[in-house]
């Protein structure tokens, strides 16, 4: 499945995201969801460039979650979450911060909020200084130095269903990237949540 762009969220994001680059992320994100196995192979032949230099542990541990994952359904594009990840990006990537909280210290849940209403679950990923949507999605997928693999996590939850994703500038690191996701969304002024 191909992602789209559409006209007004491109323009509404104005010129700090690269929209081209967020459609790759989502993309490269349901790749990996259809076919985890197949993309098992990607993290193994080419994770060492988006990780660490002692990365080949979780490199490692990320391969074989691969290989026992079920395939997923493509997350479908949200418009309202990716004006709230674009929010993120352009609050904390010119002021250089890291993390999900906010300079107004805002939670992810408190920026979507200002979009609509999470219908269930949310979450967010963030991703710092990878250039290219196979970068940013390996980096996420084998989250070295996340215990928790929560980045992970929320590309292979199975309740989410949507996902907005946004790029920009970061003072620290050059670029950044921000997937925000629900398992469904009620943008402000509607009344049926948005399912894929």
């Amino acid at each position: 499945m191909k992602f789209h762009l559409l006209a007004g969220i491109v323009l509404l994001a104005g010129s700090i995201c690269r929209a081209d680059l967020a459609g790759d992320v989502l993309n490269e994100m349901n790749r990996a969801r259809e076919n985890p196995g197949a993309y098992a192979l990607v993290v193994e032949k080419e994770g060492s460039q988006s990780s660490g230099p002692n990365s080949k542990t979780a490199i490692m541990e990320a391969v074989r979650f691969l290989e026992k994952a079920r395939p997923l359904p493509p997350l479908a594009w949200c418009p309202p979450l990716a004006l709230s990840a674009q929010s993120h990006v352009n609050d904390t990537g010119a002021a250089g911060a890291t993390g999900h909280t906010g300079t107004d210290r805002s939670s992810p849940s408190r920026r979507m909020a200002r979009f609509g209403t999470v219908v269930g679950y949310g979450g967010e990923n963030i991703s710092y200084g990878c250039q290219t949507a196979r970068a940013i999605v390996l980096s996420l997928i084998i989250d070295e130095g996340v215990s928790g693999r929560g980045h992970r996590k929320n590309i292979f939850n199975p309740n989410f269903k949507l996902a907005g994703v946004a790029t920009g500038k970061h003072a620290r690191y050059g670029i950044m990237c921000v997937t925000d996701f629900a398992d469904a969304f009620i943008s402000k002024g509607e009344e049926v949540p948005l399912f894929r």
